[in-house]
């Protein structure tokens, strides 16, 4: 039977770390600050109404849930991502149903 060659193998001269030491976010104490910065909106369809802007974010080239916006509910702003719209209501992607009669006005972030 033919002899065949060894393989190569190179030393291992440091301390190995495989998936001994691992990063929980639970465990620790991590704090995230919140910090409001001045938002970018898309003053492209300022002039539309409502219903006109949500026709506008259906009809774009990517897909709806990727656009960021912020919904003007009463008095209360929701920054979220659109989901889709069913008959008079938008789905959110936080699963929340928002009537579209209720919704004052939407700002498209960049």
């Amino acid at each position: 039977m033919k002899k065949l060659p060894k393989i190569y193998q190179n030393e291992l001269k440091g301390k190995v770390h495989t998936n001994k030491e691992v990063f929980d976010s639970l465990k620790e104490d991590v704090k995230i600050e919140k910090t409001k910065e001045n938002k970018k909106y898309n003053n492209n369809y300022d002039k539309l109404t409502v219903r006109e802007k949500i026709k506008e974010l259906i009809n774009q080239n990517s897909y709806i849930f990727n656009t960021r916006v912020i919904l003007y509910i009463d008095k209360e702003e929701k920054e979220c991502q659109i989901a889709g719209v069913v008959n008079n209501h938008i789905i959110t992607m936080d699963n929340e149903i928002i009537a579209i009669d209720d919704v004052k006005d939407i700002k498209i972030l960049k």
